[in-house]
């Protein structure tokens, strides 16, 4: 069977498709997928009579994957966090991507706190998650202290989840800043992106954990 040159054309486009579904990356498979309607249409258009609908749908191929390739380069492209931001990052989610991390930054909210200024009101519900990233938090039961929160660590996790009044007062101690997560913003954020839900929940089991084993601690 001899071939003329056009077919060379058509040929080259099925090997790039052939490619394209070989890759793993999403990114690379629409690029091959739009050098192979582009390489396919000269086939079409030197045709005895031009093959405009194949043409069409070559086009339409191309309009589409190159604005996905468009809107992935968009998000793989560099997070630059603000220094409050990267601290509260080092602080306790480099389990999250950075660009996952910076979104959920968005739904909450920076604050200023002064010494006196509580996070949590014994026998008061909480509707929000907090984390400081300076400044100590005491707790405090009754009038006595029982604790001391340091930077990092979640304020009102489970109150918040279970809306139940706070049976403890915890109150900055010193200036700080803080960020604090209203739990109704959490969870439309969390119906939004599924994919980050284990994660928080296991940063968030860490975190009870580790406030758990430094009351046995202290104990003993």
């Amino acid at each position: 069977m001899s071939l003329v040159p056009a077919d060379y054309f058509l040929h080259l486009a099925n090997i790039l498709l052939l490619v394209a579904y070989s890759v793993r990356s999403i990114l690379w498979l629409r690029c091959f997928a739009v050098a192979a309607s582009l390489i396919s249409i000269p086939y079409y258009l030197v045709q005895p009579t031009v093959l405009w609908p194949p043409v069409a749908w070559s086009v339409v191929f191309v309009i589409i994957n190159s604005s996905q390739i468009g809107r992935l380069l968009w998000e793989r492209r560099p997070v630059v966090l603000s220094k409050e931001e990267q601290r509260l990052y080092d602080l306790g989610f480099k389990a999250l991507s950075p660009r996952d991390f910076a979104s959920l930054v968005l739904v909450g909210e920076w604050r200023s706190a002064v010494p006196g200024d509580k996070l949590l009101t014994e026998g008061h519900r909480t509707a929000s998650i907090c984390i400081a990233i300076s400044g100590a938090v005491e707790v405090c039961a009754q009038g006595r202290k029982i604790g001391r929160l340091l930077p990092g660590q979640t304020v009102g996790t489970a109150l918040a989840l279970l809306d139940e009044p706070s049976p403890v007062d915890a109150i900055f101690v010193e200036p700080a800043r803080y960020v604090c997560w209203p739990i109704s913003d959490i969870r439309a954020f969390l119906s939004k992106k599924p994919e980050l839900r284990a994660t928080l929940q296991r940063l968030t089991n860490n975190e009870l954990a580790r406030k758990v084993q430094q009351l046995v601690n202290k104990e003993i």
